[in-house]
């Protein structure tokens, strides 16, 4: 059976569940369209001896956003309780090849006065974190996807930042005066008797009044393993809207937990700028350091520079141009730089 005989099926299911559930939930199908037009180079550098490649110009998906379809829905329970649910899988747009399951968001849960509580596949705080205060909203053309999306996983031994974890359970406070608490703790899996399976914990506070909004999450991940490390991250995002220009901060810091380690120091500064009544351009510089725990001594560093302009025909519809370069030292035996270069011209529909 083919991939569209697969999805059409999905799909019908979907449709029939949707119209019998009707009366007492509200089901609906979701996605979104992101291809554009782009290049991307690397010039890597190893010692006196330089090497530029990349795949010349391509059709992407995914330049502001990656390409998805889903299904969500809440039944109410009555007195304020609601059961809610979030089925969501990736595809690549340019060849309609679709990844194995609902890879992006599985989760079901319920939500009422106390708040929500949910569990399944769902988004770290940490990359909420990264993804809220970044003008470019971690777009392919970002800063910080450069920054937090190379950088860190670029150093042998380093944990980077997950985009989500699998197993998770999450509660969520209600709002009060503009503060939401949420904390994390995903479950490992395949442990054995004696021997951890690891896991992962945060929490996170958000403040988001009128034109201010602050966040800090703290993350600890524990590898599996009766002598598994515990990876902690910190990081802290600053926002504020002025209405000609919103600025965005945000600083990440990261120690792997590892005997003979690294420490990574990083921040990310941003903005946006309104053009007109559909335009907008969005900006941002970025850099992090990496050093060796024990020695203090300097093992990497990471710079990038983007900006992009976004055009919305409609609600729904967005057209953009966007251009990154990022910068990576890695210090060893020999001298090693990467020196990327992406830049793209698309379009990104919703339905």
């Amino acid at each position: 059976m083919t991939l569209f005989k697969k999805t059409a099926i999905v799909l019908a299911a979907f449709g029939a569940l949707a119209g019998s559930a009707h009366a007492q939930s509200n089901v609906s199908l979701y996605g979104l369209v992101d291809l554009f037009v782009g290049k991307s180079t690397t010039k890597t550098t190893l010692g006196a001896v330089s090497t530029t490649t990349g795949p010349g110009t391509s059709l992407i998906s995914g330049g502001l956003n990656g390409s998805r379809w889903g299904v969500r829905g809440t039944e109410d329970l009555g007195g304020g309780l609601k059961a809610t649910f979030q089925l969501e899988s990736g595809f690549s747009a340019d060849t309609g090849v679709g990844n194995a399951g609902f890879n992006r968001t599985s989760k079901v849960g319920l939500s009422g006065g106390f708040g929500s509580f949910e569990m399944g596949r769902q988004y770290t705080q940490m990359f909420l974190l990264m993804d809220g205060f970044d003008a470019q909203g971690t777009s392919s053309f970002s800063a910080t996807n450069a920054i937090f999306g190379s950088a860190f996983a670029a150093t042998a031994g380093a944990q980077g930042p997950a985009l989500r974890r699998d197993n998770m359970l999450q509660y969520t406070t209600p709002n009060m005066g503009g503060f939401t608490g949420v904390v994390q703790h995903a479950l490992g899996e395949n442990g054995a008797p004696g021997i951890s399976a690891g896991h992962a914990s945060s929490l996170s506070a958000l403040y988001a009044d009128g034109p201010i909004a602050v966040q800090a999450v703290y993350e600890a991940v524990k590898a599996p393993g009766a002598t598994g490390a515990t990876a902690k991250s910190t990081g802290l995002g600053v926002s504020y809207d002025f209405t000609a220009v919103k600025l965005l901060a945000q600083f990440i810091n990261q120690k792997d937990g590892l005997v003979n380690g690294f420490k990574d120091s990083g921040y990310v500064l941003s903005m946006s700028v309104p053009v007109g009544s559909a335009g907008r351009i969005n900006a941002g510089i970025g850099s992090d350091k990496t050093t060796a725990a024990a020695t203090g001594l300097r093992a990497g560093k990471a710079s990038s520079a983007s900006i992009e302009y976004r055009h919305d025909l409609s609600k729904r519809t967005t057209v953009y141009a966007g251009l990154t370069q990022m910068k990576f030292e890695k210090v060893s035996v020999t001298e090693n730089t990467s020196k990327d270069q992406l830049y793209g011209i698309g379009l990104r529909h919703k339905f």
